[in-house]
C-alpha cells in the first residue's frame, strides 16, 4: 500500500469534492471606490460647533450679558451650522473619491 499516501488522498478527495460540488464561476465587473464615513463628519461637524460657541460665550463682557440664556442658543445655533458643514464636507469628499474609482473584474463561485 505504499500508493496510499496522504497527497494522494488529498488529491482524489480534491477531485471528488470538485466533481460533486458543480460550483459555476461567474466573472463581474465592479467599482471600487473609497468613501467617507458620514457619521464621523457630522459628529466633528457638530463638535467643533459646540467648541466654538463655548468660545464666543466665554468672550463676551459681563457688562454686555443680558438674562437671556446666550450659551443654549450659541450651542444650537452654532452645532447646527457644524452639523451642516461636516455633511457638506463629506459630500464634497465623496464626490471627488467618485472620479477616482477603478473598474476591476471579480470572480464569483456559486454553487
Amino acid at each position: 500500500m505504499s500508493w496510499l499516501t496522504f497527497e494522494a488522498i488529498t488529491e482524489v478527495l480534491f477531485v471528488l469534492n470538485y466533481l460533486m460540488a458543480k460550483t459555476i464561476l461567474k466573472t463581474e465587473q465592479v467599482t471600487i471606490r473609497r468613501s467617507p464615513k458620514y457619521l464621523q463628519f457630522l459628529l466633528t461637524g457638530g463638535a467643533i460647533g459646540i467648541i466654538v460657541a463655548f468660545i464666543l460665550n466665554a468672550s463676551i463682557a459681563a457688562g454686555d450679558r443680558t438674562a437671556a440664556p446666550i450659551l443654549g442658543y450659541l450651542v444650537l445655533m452654532l452645532a447646527a451650522l457644524g452639523v451642516a458643514l461636516g455633511i457638506s464636507a463629506a459630500v464634497i469628499i465623496d464626490r471627488i473619491t467618485a472620479t477616482r474609482a477603478k473598474t476591476l473584474e471579480a470572480t464569483k463561485l456559486e454553487g
